[in-house]
């Protein structure tokens, strides 16, 4: 019998005498000596097994544990529990010490560095980010027994904590962002800002005394709230409402019409630099730009991850329609729609002398199927993208929904999420996001079948032959059997989203809880309430799926066909276990999860442990087109990122469109119909940023020789999932990833 040590690495044959020896400390701790009995079981370990069998210490050691448990008395069954916690707690902190000397001493960046979640939003490697990585397999325990003894409470006699810890170890599911904390957190939020007009951030921080009274006020108001907010959740906080909240300021300035004066000197003779308002709204918006992007000591060195939306006409009048401001006034769209003008050109401005990551932004315009309404939004979004700027589009015929949190599809008029102030119609995020490894779930369904009657009977119905051999399909067969095989996977799909949902429900419960008892900050203050956020059922592993099953990942009716099947049952078992309760609602929806990390964590686990992977990628694919062939066109990725795929996607997925130059202000026009006539409705444009590393000259498009200094020592930025980052911040696996991206038009 052979034993696993606890690096999982080395082997070595099992030594009774080790054991004796431990045991018999134990017993001479307590003045006794080992009796026959037990000695006797402790020789039978062995005999219990198989000699090609393999067992780890720990297992090992809780036979023992049960063996003194049973014989021994009591003080000496204690000493040795008490022995083997010791040496626990001194491995954990030579481990821990012995990582954060390789942390240290490595040049490897602090994305590659992270043991357990690579993040390239941490531009400098330093103590903070180190102090947060160290105990982060600690947290993973914590959240984990917290877990399970919640749905052992909610859920007796069905064994479901043991089922939860088992489907998180065979990597069937992962849930986000589960070790970056040991306390419960929601996942992201998309927040509304009146309750900073109305009392200021100091209903949450304890220290401001009043709300803000003016621009730079306001600015930094909002800044902290964004810090303040950031450390109440995992992911990512929104502000849907920015430039609405920013209006009341600029007017308390400089009265109700001041986008009509904007060129106006509003300093006096006494200021030695003469500024316009315009140079005063900048300043503010520049204020709150820069102000986002500074690492949070809280989140591990982390920027806050913020976003924020921009609206067309119709948008802005279906959510802030019936908005009033604490004074009894209503924003008027002419004053919104110059500062989101203003924004978007700071933002591009900005980015020229430094290519910043934050807010993530998002154009949002409405369409009724035939012509987008507003046409001169139409018009500035695809101007915009021509002078380079970086954001996303989010189109829909209904306005009642928006793309507001990273990843949040905000369905109103479906989900209950109806607005009285326009506020609150923002209001959305994940509470908890529970990602499915579909290539492994697959493939563990394949296996599960393949001797199976019902299997049997659907070939046959179908006139195939039987396989020659049921205990190990062939490539060929597997490709033979597809569509038998997708016939009877929602079933067992649909058992392993029972259990997906259960795990929801207890994890929402505690925050609830710990809502009521006045520990959320953000609902304390009114930005969001639990009762707002989604349970999220991400999914991971589709195309990686689709390619065991023989599909080409290209614009097809088959592999159109897979997709749908799965994302639609998922869409279905969504809405069927929501639980719409007006004071304690579970609402359920789905996402193609970004998987920054995670998408590399699955494909080298699901390797590892014998499952087929594609052998020319490193990681797991979050798009529904390959990114690495060039042989997909734009139209063809709009396509699979269509309404045929999309509307199964409660939660939303955005297309990131790869290209190697900026288009022409036509051509994103026709491409802006193309998203709308496909039902494209989330998607932006990527095309890499250069920045010379010895002049600092930034260049809007990829290039190979600085301009200026003519040097050949060139860093990109793009998106490396979602969020403009220097790809030299980006994890070794997310840089070899890079290096396969085809960038064309």
């Amino acid at each position: 019998m052979k034993v696993k040590k606890r690096n999982n690495k080395q082997l070595e044959e099992f030594n009774l005498a080790k054991i004796i020896t431990a045991v018999s400390k134990a017993y001479a701790s307590c003045n006794e000596k080992i009796s026959k009995i037990v000695i006797r079981e402790l020789e039978l370990i062995p005999t219990r097994h198989n000699d090609d069998d393999v067992l780890k210490v720990e297992d090992i050691q809780n036979k023992v544990e049960s063996i003194l448990m049973h014989l021994a008395p009591y003080d000496v069954a204690k000493s040795y529990i008490l022995y083997r916690e010791k040496h626990k707690e001194s491995r954990l902190v030579k481990e821990r010490i012995d990582y954060m000397n390789k942390y240290s001493n490595s040049s490897d960046n602090a994305s590659t560095s992270s043991e357990t979640d690579s993040n390239a939003n941490v531009s400098l490697k330093n103590v903070a980010n180190l102090e947060g990585e160290v105990y982060k397999t600690t947290n993973r325990i914590i959240q984990r027994q917290r877990m399970k003894d919640k749905l052992n409470e909610l859920y007796p006699n069905e064994n479901l904590g043991e089922q939860y810890l088992e489907d998180l170890n065979n990597h069937i599911i992962y849930v986000h962002d589960e070790a970056s904390t040991p306390v419960l957190k929601p996942y992201c939020m998309a927040v509304t800002l009146y309750p900073l007009m109305m009392d200021g951030v100091g209903n949450i921080d304890g220290v401001t005394p009043s709300a803000p009274n003016d621009i730079s006020s306001f600015s930094g108001q909002v800044t902290n709230l964004t810090f303040l907010l950031s450390s109440q959740c995992k992911g990512a906080v929104a502000f849907g409402d920015y430039f609405v909240a920013l209006n009341y300021y600029v007017i308390k300035e400089f009265g109700e019409l001041w986008y009509e004066k904007l060129d106006c000197i509003s300093t006096s003779e006494h200021h030695l630099v003469n500024r316009t308002i315009r140079d005063a709204i900048e300043k503010g918006m520049k204020q709150f730009i820069w102000g986002v992007n500074q690492p949070a000591g809280n989140r591990s060195y982390n920027s806050p991850f913020t976003n924020v939306s921009w609206y067309d006409k119709y948008y802005f009048k279906s959510l802030f329609e019936d908005f009033y401001y604490p004074d009894g006034t209503q924003p008027k769209w002419e004053a919104i729609d110059t500062l989101q003008r203003m924004f978007m050109k700071l933002m591009r401005e900005i980015r020229l002398i430094k290519p910043i990551t934050f807010p993530v932004t998002t154009m949002a315009l409405v369409h009724n199927d035939k012509e987008y309404l507003d046409k001169d939004y139409k018009e500035l979004c695809a101007e915009e993208w021509a002078k380079g700027g970086s954001f996303f589009c989010y189109n829909s015929n209904n306005p009642s929904s928006l793309a507001s949190c990273c990843r949040v599809l905000n369905e109103m008029s479906d989900n209950t999420f109806s607005s009285t102030t326009g506020m609150t119609g923002i209001m959305t995020g994940s509470c908890n996001v529970i990602t499915l490894n579909l290539n492994r779930i697959i493939q563990d369904f394949v296996n599960s079948i393949k001797d199976q009657f019902e299997f049997h009977k659907e070939i046959l119905k179908d006139n195939l032959p039987l396989p020659k051999n049921p205990d190990d399909l062939d490539y060929k067969e597997i490709v033979l059997y597809r569509n038998q095989i997708m016939k009877l996977f929602p079933k067992y799909l649909v058992n392993i989203l029972k259990r997906v949902y259960r795990y929801h429900i207890a994890y929402k419960t505690m925050l609830y809880d710990l809502e009521d008892k006045g520990m959320l900050a953000a609902s304390n203050g009114g930005y969001i309430y639990m009762k707002k956020l989604y349970s999220t059922i991400g999914v991971l592993g589709y195309t990686e799926a689709a390619q065991f099953l023989g599909l080409e990942i290209s614009n097809n009716k088959e592999y159109k066909k897979f997709l749908q099947l799965i994302l639609g049952t998922i869409k279905e078992e969504n809405k069927a276990y929501s639980i719409r309760n007006s004071k304690r609602p579970f609402l359920f929806n789905s996402e193609a999860v970004p998987g920054e990390g995670l998408g590399v964590k699955f494909y080298n686990w699901d390797k590892q442990d014998g499952y087929k992977v594609p052998e020319d990628q490193n990681l797991y694919n979050c798009y529904f087109y390959n990114p690495w062939v060039d042989n997909t066109s734009i139209l063809d990725k709009m396509k699979l990122h269509g309404k045929d795929v999309s509307k199964a996607l409660s939660g939303g997925q955005a297309a990131h469109l790869n290209l190697d130059t900026h288009l022409s202000k036509e051509q994103y026009l026709k491409l802006l119909d193309v998203a709308k006539n496909e039902g494209c409705n989330y998607f932006t444009f990527n095309i890499p940023m250069s920045e010379c590393n010895d002049c600092h000259h930034i260049v809007n498009a990829p290039i190979k020789e600085c301009p200026v200094c003519h040097s050949n020592n060139i860093s990109y930025y793009t998106r490396i999932i979602g969020y403009l980052v220097k790809v030299d911040n980006w994890s070794k696996d997310r840089q070899i990833e890079f290096k396969q991206r085809k960038f064309y038009h």
